[in-house]
């Protein structure tokens, strides 16, 4: 984060604005609207300032600008088009401890003006720290479309009851699981709809009974790493979560999505850190037992997608055993974001009519698969966790009768910004992967499909 957001209370507060015309007026518009005691200081000003001193909204200094012209301010802005004024202006208020906006250069810039929504209370700022505000305000119509018309009159209405709301629950963490009951309920759409009398009914409902029993585990899928990959399902729990449960598959990048507050924990089958112990099954299913016995939104985030390799089905077994509610929310699984991400479809009308995902775990020194099924042609074979037994899977499938020169690929790190490819044919794979001393998690991927990445060129995310 380059820039720490804040947001000023400006009512009555002392600003001064350098520069008299268009720019100059439209900064002076968005200072009035927040209420501030606004001075203009230029030589002359444009018809839009005139028309607001007339109405007595602003005071004009009609001269050039001087340094004491900022002192007591809380906020100067130089809008003049001339860099040396705005400089003197920039010098003028670090000397004096004052916030400092100019128009256009960042680096006389001690605060920078955001794209902003504005819906009453509510207020969303988009900033890019002054470097690009035409993308600033790009991703603010963006956010527009997804803010409904009605947010302003919800705010109103929630803010007018905030302290009856609070007082309803016994500390932070119930008083949060209230306030997402009402947000997640009918309230809003009451309010949309002009029926505030029925939202007033719904309110006093949840306030008598604010406590949830129970709370719900969700077994969310992460996808294979690039968290633009997360569906708008995942992305809404991971922001409604109390506590997150996470494992080695899940990228820094979707951890980030997660709500800012929740709690965190680590629950790999890997010990992450010298003298740190791996997390065992039994384990991580009675932790999802006890936060949503504590009336926990718990969220179990897995790697790819809960149903594919991910033991999703053991865990659900046991909340079902025990009586717990839950959902699951399913991810892109590795196989179908690697192969995109690395330009390989995994079928082909005339070269793979089925595609085929196994684990590549070795066991006792083996890999155990049914390998004349998965040595038979015209299929895709798609083989997860398989770095450590490469070798031996080539050899096998190649003595199952898999032809040597058969197209095969490894993809490491699949969809993530390092993502890195080796292909080859499955005699010589394995070789070239070791000395491509690719990272895990990996996903290899055997068939006649991935000819097509050579053909067509490597996809978007190497």
């Amino acid at each position: 984060m380059d820039t720490l957001p804040l947001f000023l209370h400006l009512d009555d507060q002392p600003c001064v604005v350098v520069g008299g015309g268009a720019v100059a007026a439209r900064k002076v518009e968005a200072l009035a609207r927040a209420g501030a005691r606004i001075t203009v200081v230029a030589p002359r000003i444009g018809p839009a300032i005139a028309d607001l001193e007339a109405d007595g909204r602003l005071r004009v200094e009609r001269r050039p600008f001087a340094d004491q012209d900022v002192r007591g301010a809380l906020l100067a802005i130089a809008a003049t088009g001339d860099r040396e004024v705005n400089g003197r202006v920039y010098a003028a208020c670090r000397a004096s401890g004052v916030l400092v906006n100019t128009v256009d250069d960042p680096s006389l810039c001690t605060v920078t003006f955001p794209a902003i929504v504005d819906r009453g209370p509510v207020t969303v700022a988009v900033s890019t720290g002054g470097s690009a505000p035409a993308l600033a305000r790009y991703l603010r119509e963006k956010i527009e479309q997804f803010i409904p018309s009605g947010t302003e009159r919800l705010a109103r209405f929630l803010g007018a009851r905030r302290a009856d709301i609070n007082l309803a629950a016994a500390d932070g963490r119930a008083r949060r699981r209230l306030w997402d009951r009402i947000l997640d309920g009918p309230i809003p759409d009451l309010l949309e709809s002009g029926r505030e009398e029925a939202a007033e009914e719904a309110l006093g409902r949840l306030v008598e009974s604010p406590a949830e029993t129970t709370g719900l585990v969700s077994l969310v899928g992460a996808g294979p790493g690039d968290p633009d990959l997360l569906t708008i399902k995942a992305m809404h729990t991971l922001q409604r979560a109390d506590i997150v449960y996470y494992d080695n598959l899940v990228s820094p990048a979707v951890l980030d999505r997660c709500r800012r507050d929740a709690e965190r924990v680590y629950v790999g089958k890997r010990a992450r850190l010298a003298g740190s112990r791996s997390t065992r099954q039994a384990e991580i299913n009675e932790l999802l037992l006890a936060g949503a016995r504590e009336g926990l939104r718990v969220v179990r985030l897995k790697g790819g997608d809960p149903f594919v390799f991910g033991r999703g089905g053991e865990e659900i077994e046991t909340l079902h055993e025990r009586g717990i509610a839950f959902e699951v929310v399913p991810g892109i699984t590795a196989a179908l974001g690697c192969a995109a991400y690395a330009g390989i479809p995994l079928t082909h009308r005339d070269w793979a009519q089925s595609v085929r995902f196994v684990t590549g775990h070795v066991t006792g020194g083996e890999v155990n698969l049914d390998w004349p099924e998965l040595a038979r042609p015209g299929q895709t074979l798609v083989v997860y966790m398989g770095l450590a037994g490469l070798t031996q899977l080539t050899a096998r499938l190649i003595e199952h009768g898999m032809a040597p020169e058969t197209p095969a690929a490894t993809v490491s790190r699949g969809t993530l910004p390092d993502q890195a490819v080796v292909t080859a044919d499955l005699a010589t794979l394995a070789e070239e992967v070791a000395r491509a001393r690719l990272p895990g998690p990996t996903t290899t991927i055997v068939g006649r499909v991935v000819a097509l990445r050579d053909r067509f060129g490597p996809g978007t995310g190497e």
